[in-house]
């Protein structure tokens, strides 16, 4: 419990920041409720990654930091800032090495790697063929593959399939709405990746 507290101390001491990271990201003035998902996300992010294994709560703040403004601007304006992908990457690499060598779980790291070069040829080959999704998703394939590969398999296969269900869904509702379109590939994949990496983390650390 206490954890929990803690990480939602973090939480709201990093919300403004964020928030102003994505501010200075988008070409766009953001509407209130990107502002809100923002205020609302980052606190409850924090307490979820606090009862995350030990070796990977470096790896959720980077998440908390990177990922949500990442996740906000793909939503608001489709597309993801390399500002936000690329040194989430780097310190999707780092965390994971630092993790391995500290626990001495040469095994992990080795399937983090193997996770995140999985979700990067998944991506990357259906932007080829497809199109879709944009080179953004693809810059950001490999830090949540390499988070969920430190899980194991079954969350990089199942956060795979759970990232394209959620962005089916969403994009449905968006369609409905007339805030996306099909056609026209408008549909945003940030958001259910990264709210896929979050929910694989913490029912991870809730199943032990």
């Amino acid at each position: 419990m206490l954890r929990l507290a803690v990480g939602l101390a973090v939480g709201l001491v990093l919300t403004p920041v964020v928030i102003l990271l994505v501010r200075r990201a988008a070409d766009t003035r953001l509407p209130r409720w990107a502002v809100v998902v923002a205020a609302v996300a980052v606190p409850a992010a924090g307490a979820a990654v606090a009862a995350w294994v030990p070796a990977t709560i470096a790896f959720g703040a980077a998440f908390v930091a990177l990922g949500i403004p990442a996740a906000v601007v793909d939503a608001v304006e489709h597309r993801i800032p390399d500002r936000f992908s690329l040194p989430l990457g780097g310190a999707a690499v780092v965390t994971t090495l630092a993790a391995a060598i500290v626990g001495n779980d040469l095994g992990s790291g080795l399937r983090a790697v193997a996770g995140g070069a999985a979700w990067s040829a998944a991506l990357l080959l259906s932007y080829l063929v497809t199109g879709q999704p944009g080179p953004g998703d693809v810059k950001l394939a490999p830090s949540v593959g390499i988070l969920l590969g430190w899980f194991g398999w079954p969350w990089v296969l199942g956060g795979l399939l759970a990232t394209y269900v959620f962005t089916a869904v969403a994009g449905l509702v968006g369609v409905l709405l007339r805030r996306y379109s099909f056609r026209e590939g408008q549909v945003p994949m940030g958001p259910s990746m990264i709210a896929v990496a979050f929910a694989c983390g913490t029912l991870a650390a809730i199943s032990g």
